[in-house]
């Protein structure tokens, strides 16, 4: 009887280690791919990730800044110069700062040769510059991922993709939450606006006031979510040519210069005699986004800062309990690790 029992115990471990092991083989491959060996990149292209990640970095701005929101900074291989805020994070971080720049490194960093020299085998390349630039570093063996950000949902994409290339899928979804919160945080305090009384917004590019941002662009979502009506909203491509009859026509009740670079300023756009009958310039409701430390209004993410400011400038009414500088530090503390203050920015 004793026996019988052993044998059915032993039996019943036999049973329990089996299930195991199956359970443990089966679950194999849905790690490895969760890891990712390989991984669609925004562009559609099936991109095979090496073994291991030695050093990465990224042909543009959008790309960059979601390195540093991924907690990725570590694996940088030199200071992208890519706006006054990585610039200010030189100063205050000795590991960034200790970094080669453009000037100190062999061969420069803007080839797929000069990147080789730094030891990169990971780049982050633009999708919106197609699948010819990401082959051209592709071809030379360094592992080429095109990323988007123009919507929300391709910055969370973009979040997602990385965090499977670094194995950190975990922040992906902090960074998406964080984003998204903001977000709906904003979308709530305009939610009862009605579209009639919604004001119409005009946001300008690097070519001036009459360079226009277009529904294809991050810039209509952000003055959407913001509770506005993008002035550009029937325009196709990205910063599309405007005259003055077409400012006179749309008649923003805002007027919006990008980030610290442009080639207007506020008071030349209100002086301009061509546009003296538009209710944001005898209004007086020009304005340039207000930080100094980088875009705001980019497809980047602290662009959630953009949609912020944007929504307290067009309804103060609305968000009289928000407080930029408060605002700033904490969505710069989240991606650099320092906050707005800390990297000596000012509004």
């Amino acid at each position: 009887m004793k026996l019988r029992t052993k044998r059915t115990v032993l039996c019943l471990l036999a049973m329990v280690v089996c299930v195991m092991l199956l359970t443990s083989c089966s679950s194999d491959p849905g790690t490895s791919s969760e890891k990712g060996n390989v991984i669609v990149d925004q562009l559609g292209r099936t991109v095979e990730l090496p073994e291991t990640i030695e050093k990465v970095c990224a042909t543009h701005i959008y790309g960059g800044k979601m390195l540093f929101a991924m907690g990725q900074k570590e694996k940088i291989a030199f200071q992208m110069q890519i706006g006054a805020d990585t610039e200010a994070l030189a100063k205050v971080d000795d590991f960034y700062g200790s970094l080669p720049t453009v000037l100190t490194s062999p061969n420069g960093t803007d080839s797929p040769e000069g990147l080789l020299d730094l030891g990169v085998n990971i780049v982050f390349t633009d999708a919106g510059k197609g699948e010819e630039d990401a082959e051209i570093f592709q071809n030379a063996g360094i592992t080429a991922i095109a990323v988007s950000g123009e919507t929300f949902e391709d910055v969370y994409e973009t979040a997602r993709i990385m965090g499977k290339v670094f194995d950190c899928p975990e922040r992906s979804e902090e960074v998406i939450s964080f984003i998204e919160d903001l977000r709906t945080k904003v979308s709530s305090q305009v939610a009862d606006v009605a579209d009639e009384e919604k004001p119409v917004v005009l946001v300008c590019g690097s070519g001036g006031v009459y360079s226009a941002a277009t529904k294809d662009m991050f810039q209509h979502q952000m003055v959407q979510t913001a509770g506005g009506i993008n002035a550009g909203a029937g325009l196709k491509g990205k910063w599309t040519n405007i005259s003055a009859e077409d400012i006179i026509l749309w008649d923003p009740d805002y007027i919006v210069l990008g980030s610290s670079f442009g080639v207007d300023d506020v008071e030349s756009i209100l002086a301009d005699p061509a546009l003296q009958t538009v209710k944001a310039i005898k209004n007086k409701h020009v304005y340039i986004f207000p930080s100094s430390l980088g875009w705001w209004d980019f497809p980047l993410p602290q662009s959630v800062l953009g949609i912020i400011w944007t929504a307290k400038t067009i309804h103060p009414e609305l968000c009289t309990d928000i407080d930029m500088l408060e605002m700033a530090d904490s969505v710069y503390k989240f991606i650099y690790g320092y906050t707005y203050t800390e990297l000596g920015g000012v509004l």
